[in-house]
């Protein structure tokens, strides 16, 4: 089977890339297909040869979305030399700087995974197996990092990695539901606080 050509995977981004701003904006429920079509400038006929209904772009936009927060975090670390600890704070900052810029722009949106998971986990199975796995990714990184921080003596040796990347999270997710009720991005900051001062003990 032959690559997609440039146009076609253009095509399919700028659906990704409008289904994504749009999600993040509305939430799933209230964003319409046609108004994902006409965001994108795309023809019906178009999004329906890449994705056969709004679920299953649903999920392609959450491992999108996944993928290039991912990326973005990656780069940002591989430019400091950061230890174990440090680069988990740096990933729990990167959060945080982002609901700031979202309060600059107007609104402030909350976890892109955490709206799905609310909106969605009674609806579709898809999704809710697609966020949970996300979730569960940020987990391991996270678990991975203080694996990490506990051989390099930054925290308590006797610490349970997995129990404290499961707190964090938990932590984080709370308080960016806390800020998206608000539209002030307080919580996220106390959050962070609490969990470098509780890890740095």
């Amino acid at each position: 089977m032959s690559p997609p050509s440039a146009k076609a995977t253009a095509t399919k981004h700028r659906i990704l890339q409008a289904a994504n701003k749009l999600f993040y904006l509305h939430g799933y429920n209230a964003t319409g297909l046609d108004t994902i079509i006409r965001e994108a400038g795309i023809t019906k006929g178009n999004f329906y040869y890449y994705f056969k209904s709004k679920e299953i772009l649903a999920a392609a936009v959450l491992d999108w979305h996944f993928e290039k927060t991912t990326e973005e975090i990656q780069q940002q670390l591989q430019s400091a030399n950061l230890t174990a600890l440090q680069s988990l704070f740096a990933i729990l900052e990167g959060i945080e700087a982002r609901q700031f810029h979202q309060q600059g722009e107007g609104m402030v949106c909350g976890c892109f995974f955490g709206n799905f998971t609310l909106e969605m986990s009674t609806d579709s199975t898809l999704v809710r197996n697609k966020v949970n796995t996300i979730f569960q990714r940020y987990l391991k990184n996270f678990s991975n990092l203080l694996d990490q921080a506990k051989a390099a003596g930054e925290v308590s040796p006797s610490i349970d990695s997995e129990a404290e990347a499961s707190v964090i999270l938990s932590l984080m997710e709370g308080a960016l539901i806390l800020d998206k009720a608000s539209q002030q991005p307080k919580a996220i900051t106390q959050a962070i606080q609490f969990i470098k001062t509780h890890l740095s003990r």
